[in-house]
């Protein structure tokens, strides 16, 4: 896919556009999206700033181009009204990006207290669950779009591949999305979808800038970042790659091989999962 090709395509993108702000990487992408020529479904749980973004999106337009969903990612039910909005609005769905997350209580795991760390569990809902909820049911409407599937691209960070001890709970989180998307992605061709998740560092946005004591070599640009989901975009033969971005640098993560047992128990999966698939077809 080139930028020729994402003219006309339909893009959901879970924007987390905090407090009004327009300087996420969710909002950023879809700007990006927007200018070359695709369409946006932003979804958010703040619906003063969605609807504020997808306004100034369709302004001067000959046609809808954008719209907002009020979505919390953690709720399944949600989740199924912005998928079922989106193909009723723009009848398709081309792209899913799981952007949403929250950030960890710094410290949260060594911090002496008998209370219950509610806010943990808040993180695995938002960062974890909603990119596996997200994730689910882009695989089912992506596979009505045969035989050209789709794209999804997870947001996962830096912190999953070298995690902290300040945010324990949330490197764990995008340990999982990195897993999730890797494994998702043995089978997703199969369906001609490819599922890619970008890593980002410490990038300069809204929810960034009341940040201290990072050194200026640590930060990364929205534009830099946003060039890593790009890659993922205009790439159809990319497929379980992760990406991380480290200041101006952009790298594809490389995963040892795995032990032969386990590489025999994959492909075992996946012949079962393809006769799976025959089965179906022929009935």
């Amino acid at each position: 896919m080139t930028t020729q090709q994402v003219k006309g395509k339909v893009a959901i993108i879970y924007c987390l556009v905090n407090s009004g702000t327009s300087s996420g990487i969710g909002h950023a992408i879809a700007t990006r999206l927007v200018n070359e020529g695709g369409k946006v479904v932003i979804a958010d749980v703040n619906e003063d700033a969605g609807e504020k973004i997808a306004k100034e999106f369709n302004a001067n337009k000959s046609e809808i181009i954008a719209i907002f969903h009020k979505t919390d990612v953690s709720k399944w039910n949600e989740l199924i009204s912005l998928f079922d909005k989106t193909k009723q609005t723009f009848g398709q769905i081309d792209i899913v990006i799981n952007n949403a997350a929250i950030t960890d209580i710094e410290n949260g795991m060594l911090q002496d207290s008998l209370e219950e760390p509610t806010h943990f569990s808040k993180l695995i809902e938002i960062n974890l669950m909603g990119v596996i909820y997200g994730t689910k049911l882009a695989f089912q409407y992506l596979k009505q779009n045969n035989p050209q599937g789709g794209i999804i691209i997870n947001t996962a960070s830096i912190t999953a591949i070298h995690p902290v001890f300040t945010f324990g709970v949330y490197c764990a989180t995008k340990s999982g999305v990195i897993s999730l998307t890797r494994s998702m992605a043995q089978v997703s061709e199969l369906h001609n979808i490819t599922i890619n998740a970008v890593c980002p560092s410490v990038t300069r946005t809204g929810m960034t800038a009341g940040a201290i004591g990072i050194p200026d070599h640590w930060w990364s640009s929205i534009d830099d970042v946003v060039e890593a989901y790009f890659k993922c975009i205009y790439n159809p033969k990319l497929n379980g790659a992760i990406f991380s971005v480290w200041n101006k640098e952009m790298r594809e993560e490389k995963f040892e091989n795995p032990a032969p047992v386990i590489e025999e128990m994959i492909q075992g999966n996946y012949m079962l999962y393809l006769s799976t698939l025959e089965k179906e077809k022929s009935n």
